[in-house]
């Protein structure tokens, strides 16, 4: 089987301190998986590393079945980073077509995108005055104007009012099956609800991917070792 994204025994320190330790990840076409995992469980990093903006201190990454170099790689993969790509001081439109050059997007694509009902009432704000939802969609469309392989959601749910929350569920919903999603989250109910898999990271090693059904409170304790969610 070719995996979409597969990592084989990753290990990331920074200077003496171990953040992830062993990571084994494979990821099959087209399935949404969660990592869950407390603040300063290691999810960013692992996603830094997935997205080939990090390298790691041990172990391989293959994408795509694949043995590319990131920069190859990296043409189809989205990001939506915890913190905004965007450019504070220029407009939604700016922003896209700034990204879509760097892609080799054409302008019928970003049209097309910021014609969207969610993006055209904002095509002229600069990012700096929109809210966190706001900002959240627009670094979506981004993320997602090369039209990826994978897409890397890092807590993507944070801060966002729940009209917000329920279109980004409803654009991951209508991903399933299309491209690859990975998303970091430290909530169960997100990953039940939009995930098809999940698996949770504590002390920089990462359990096998398992049915989100499966994540009760009494067993997300254990995995924690923490009192039942």
């Amino acid at each position: 089987m070719r995996w979409a994204l597969e990592l084989r025994g990753v290990t990331k320190t920074f200077g003496y301190r171990p953040v992830l330790r062993g990571i084994d990840l494979r990821l099959k076409d087209g399935e949404t998986v969660a990592v869950l995992g407390a603040n300063g469980s290691g999810k960013s990093t692992l996603l830094r590393l997935a997205a080939t903006l990090a390298a790691p201190t041990r172990g391989a990454i293959v994408w795509f079945g694949e043995s590319a170099p990131p920069s190859r790689a990296r043409r189809r993969i989205g990001l939506v980073p915890h913190d905004s790509l965007l450019y504070d001081g220029l407009t939604v439109e700016e922003n896209l077509r700034f990204f879509a050059g760097l892609y080799g997007v054409p302008s019928t694509r970003v049209a097309a995108v910021l014609s969207s009902d969610d993006l055209e009432p904002l095509r002229t704000r600069r990012a700096r005055i929109l809210s966190r939802g706001q900002r959240q969609r627009v670094d979506l469309a981004r993320a997602l104007l090369h039209e990826p392989d994978l897409l890397l959601l890092d807590e993507p749910f944070t801060g966002l009012d729940l009209d917000a929350a329920q279109r980004l569920g409803a654009l991951i919903r209508q991903g399933t099956g299309r491209r690859t999603v990975l998303f970091a989250t430290h909530d169960p109910a997100e990953a039940k609800e939009l995930a098809t898999g999940a698996a949770v990271l504590r002390d920089g090693r990462l359990g096998n991917i398992m049915p989100p059904a499966s994540l009760d409170a009494a067993r997300l304790a254990r995995l924690f070792h923490e009192r039942p969610w």
